[in-house]
């Protein structure tokens, strides 16, 4: 479908994130987001606007004929070179609304680029627990991708996401699903028995998990992954209330960061960095240029 085609190649020129398709009265309002907000790009009568999502979710092979419950789909666009992941549920009114997100390959980063990046690089190469937190969109999986990507060909990456985000053909990429029984911790464990250089695990949310990563990271293995924490200082806290022994936790956990986005005028990703050794916390700061 032409008009979809073109507000998708619109959305990847524009760096878009996400492409929105929500419910308004008797039209659809369709919006993007990008690192500076949400940008309303047009509204269409509701018919029109349900044929266009309808085109997607059977593109994502979705139920076409289900608008109440909340689906999930995805699919490449190989002309367009995007991954896309989509979402919809229907409001209290019945009326569905569909967000579509775009996935592109990881970008390549100059080491020269980011001062810190050569100095993270070295910490890995010491072996343990490298977090990071911050909110949604700001670029976490995205750097630790680019610094997992360093490391190939010499090493042997895994990765453990709900879901996979980034495409990365020389990793080898696990993705969470309930249904199968193959949650976070299950696939750490199995992980594990590939005997990976460097794990990422795309999100610390359990005490089980957040025991496996600090045991590997203790065991001689490179990991990486994301906390939900108020502050990069806080993940030792955070892994503790999980449950892990705070002795574990201290022992595996290397360096914490905080990343998000900064206007300087344009967007870049500005990353905290807090290492840790015997207890002790070291400040560090870096901006990685767009």
């Amino acid at each position: 479908m032409e008009p979809v085609n073109q507000l998708l190649q619109l959305a990847k020129a524009k760096h878009v994130s996400d492409v929105y398709f929500m419910p308004k009265g008797d039209q659809l309002e369709i919006s993007f987001r990008q690192a500076t907000g949400i940008e309303q790009i047009q509204l269409v009568p509701s018919d029109m606007g349900q044929r266009w999502v309808n085109y997607l979710k059977f593109q994502a092979g979705m139920n076409v004929a289900e608008h109440r419950r909340v689906q999930a789909g995805a699919y490449q666009d190989t002309k367009l070179g995007l991954f896309l992941r989509l979402s919809s549920v229907a409001n209290y009114q019945g009326q569905e609304s569909l967000v579509v997100r775009l996935i592109t390959e990881v970008p390549p980063i100059a080491q020269q680029d980011l001062p810190l990046f050569a100095h993270l690089r070295q910490l890995l190469a010491n072996r343990g627990l490298l977090t990071l937190s911050g909110p949604t969109g700001s670029g976490k999986t995205t750097l630790l991708y680019q610094l997992a990507q360093s490391l190939v060909p010499e090493q042997m990456v895994m990765t453990i996401e709900d879901p996979v985000e980034i495409y990365a053909p020389t990793f080898l990429q696990l993705q969470v699903n309930p249904r199968a029984d193959m949650t976070y911790a299950t696939l750490v464990k199995a992980a594990l028995r590939h005997r990976p250089d460097c794990l990422i695990i795309g999100e610390i949310r359990d005490r089980e998990t957040a025991q496996i990563a600090c045991e590997a990271a203790i065991s001689g293995h490179i990991v990486m992954a994301t906390v939900h924490a108020r502050h990069p200082l806080d993940v030792p806290l955070r892994l503790t209330s999980l449950g892990v022994e705070s002795a574990l936790v201290s022992a595996a956990v290397m360096a914490t960061a905080a990343v998000s986005l900064v206007f300087r005028p344009t967007v870049h990703a500005q990353v905290d960095l807090w290492q840790w050794e015997k207890g002790v916390a070291t400040h560090d700061q870096s901006i990685i240029p767009a």
